[in-house]
Formats: C-alpha cells, structure tokens, sequence
C-alpha cells in the first residue's frame, strides 16, 4: 500500500467517479491512476468501486469505508504539514473558504477585510457552491471551512457549529398585495408563484416543510444560488422570493419590500464546518474569532476533536444574523 494509492482513490471519488477527471487533478495517467486502484483492492482483499461495464459509477459499502479511511490518512498528512509550517503561516500560504453566494455578498466582506489586514501575506480564497460542494469540498480537504447551513450525519468526516440564525422574509414589489397584508399567512402566500433557494440548500427545505405542514403546495417557478439573482426575477414580475433577511438591503433593492417572514418559517441555522481531526492554524483561528466571536477556542477544538458538543444548545444561543457593514 502506496500514498498514490490512497490519493488516487480519493480523486476519484472527488471527480465523481470521473478517472479521466481525477488523472487530470493528480497528473497522472488514466491508466495509471486505474492500475493503482486495482492493485490496492487486490492488496486489500476488497472491491473498492462499482462497476458498470469498466466504468466506476460509485463505491461499495467496503469502499466506502475505505474512502474515509483515505481521506483521513491525506487530511492528517495535511495536519502534519501545517504544523510543520505554523511558524511561518503569517508570512504565506492561504485559507481556503467555501461557502454560498448570500454569504459571501452579505456576511463576509467584514470578516474577509479585517482578515487581510491581519495576515496580509495570506491569500484567501473564497469558493462559492452549493452546501453539498461546499461540504465536499471540506471533506477532501480541499477547504479548511465552510460557512454554510447543513446538518452533520453519523461517520462525517465534517464537524459543524452552530453559529447564527438566518430568518427568513418575504421580498415582492412595492404596491404587492402581500406588501398590505396586516398578517402574512401561508395560505395567503401560496396563492403566488415563488422564487426560492435551490433543492440542495436548506432554505428550500424549510420552505417546503411549513408549506407541507400547512397541507399546502408552494408554486416555485424559479430558483437560484444567488439571491441576487432571485431578487432581479422578482423585480420582472416572475414571483415573490423567500429569502434569508440579510440577502435585503433597502438601500440597494429600491423597488422592492421585504416582509418579515419570521411567524411562517423556522430561522435557519448557519454552521461553522471544519475537518474533524483538522489543524487549527492561527490564520484559521484569527478568521474564525473575526466571524464569530461568541464561539471559543475551546469549543472549536472540541468539535474538532470529535467531541459531540452541544449542538441544539449552541443553535437555540446562537444570535441572528447581521448583514455585514465592510
């Protein structure tokens, strides 16, 4: 058993399952890439990947358990290099943020400026995706965290930490009917066609389970990462969005009204997500206390750890959500 091995097999399934993709990322052949998977499964005694026609098309539950196995040899591969470089991180490097676009346009630009007055010599990187690739993205180590909303499943390779609460509101047109409703009401709210987050954010989710729990079903016609994106459909007149309130400023969206959508949806919950077993670096620990403040050290290391903490407390605690003034 190699390290070409282990990272061979993680490129994969980081590519997707795409050899060709995965030999790209590691410069390596297609072929070889494939020879070093079929010997570490002859070594191993196991099948690692699914098959289909000499195509990988997923994992076997031994691979799947393998694969952590893999990720966490690479990621503590990683954490010895950190530590190794601790002395110089302040001089070099990078931090490495995925997260959506409404928290990237609307929570970060404080945090992000105070960062690089600190570690000027630091290159941050944010990646912008969806939740799921932005908790792939941790998991492979290809970020060192996420600020995005998820929960965290039994056997993750992920920690998170509850950090703030995201309300939610309503944003029509002015002169909307819904904008002179003394008490918006899902029923009231269902008779209008909606522009919301995509499935794979959790603001949908909560979106479609009031609506279930109410026997209703809201009519989305659009739907966007950016809520930007999503506010300029309402602006044409496509329908009503069901947005986090951060993603409002009535400054910069004349034109439109945002209603507090509080009573209908439960806030959503904005974790901190990190490698567990990971390396707190100081550049890592300076952003994060910059982020959230309220969060300490101790408890950071301990779900990093892998110390169950308190996670219905710290979400019940955690403090809503301010649009950041950078």
């Amino acid at each position: 058993m190699n390290l070409q091995q282990i990272e061979a097999i993680c490129s994969i399934a980081r590519n997707r399952y795409n050899i060709s993709a995965a030999a790209v990322a590691l410069e390596r052949s297609q072929s070889g890439l494939s020879r070093q998977v079929k010997e570490l499964e002859v070594e191993l005694g196991a099948q690692i990947f699914v098959r289909t026609r000499n195509k990988v098309v997923g994992l076997t539950p031994q691979g799947e358990r393998i694969l952590r196995v893999a990720q966490r040899i690479l990621q503590d591969l990683r954490t010895l290099g950190q530590i190794g470089d601790e002395e110089s991180a302040e001089e070099g490097g990078e931090l490495r943020v995925a997260t959506t676009h409404v928290h990237a346009r609307y929570l970060l630009p404080g945090t992000v400026k105070a960062f690089t007055r600190r570690f000027p010599s630091v290159a941050l990187t944010l990646q912008q995706s969806d939740p799921v690739q932005c908790r792939g993205l941790i998991a492979a180590g290809e970020a060192d965290v996420g600020i995005i909303t998820m929960l965290q499943k039994a056997a993750d390779p992920i920690v998170t930490i509850p950090a703030y609460q995201l309300p939610r509101c309503v944003i029509v047109p002015a002169g909307h009917p819904l904008a002179r409703e003394q008490r918006l009401t899902l029923k009231k709210l269902a008779e209008y066609p909606i522009i919301a987050y995509p499935a794979t954010f959790s603001g949908r989710s909560i979106v479609e389970r009031e609506f279930a729990r109410a026997g209703l079903k809201p009519r989305i016609v659009c739907s966007a990462t950016d809520a930007d994106v999503c506010k300029e459909y309402v602006q044409v007149g496509m329908g009503v969005a069901v947005l986090a309130k951060i993603a409002f400023n009535p400054a910069a969206d004349r034109g439109l009204v945002a209603i507090d959508a509080g009573p209908l949806f439960q806030p959503g919950i904005l974790n901190l997500v990190l490698r567990k077993y990971g390396y707190l670096t100081r550049p890592l620990e300076s952003f994060l206390a910059q982020f959230a403040p309220h969060i300490s050290r101790e408890v950071i290391l301990e779900a990093m750890n892998g110390t169950d903490i308190d996670r219905a407390r710290l979400s019940q605690r955690a403090p809503v959500a301010v649009a950041s003034q950078a």
